[in-house]
């Protein structure tokens, strides 16, 4: 990653993103972003929320044993116990 701008925070707490950026990613008005920040690294990310999908692709990868049995056990619990709590 590399500083391309700099950008100035208005007395709202907005910045502007810079043209050629919001162009690259395809952001147009009402365009939803989610914001990380990285404090040991002091850095803010923003990322379009249309791909958040892309970068946390595989994240729970493994975490049934890659077994779909496993899974759809665990999801089938899972609902049981979401009706006896609302059903009562």
């Amino acid at each position: 990653m590399k500083l391309v701008n700099s950008v100035r925070v208005g007395k709202k707490g907005q910045i502007v993103i810079p043209g050629y950026i919001r162009e690259s990613l395809k952001l147009e008005e009402n365009s939803v972003l989610s914001i990380y920040l990285e404090s040991s690294e002091g850095k803010v990310i923003l990322v379009p929320v249309n791909k958040i999908g892309t970068l946390t692709k595989g994240i729970l990868k493994g975490a049934w044993d890659n077994t779909r049995e496993k899974a759809d056990k665990y999801i089938k619990k899972e609902r049981e116990s979401w009706k006896r709590v609302y059903q009562d």
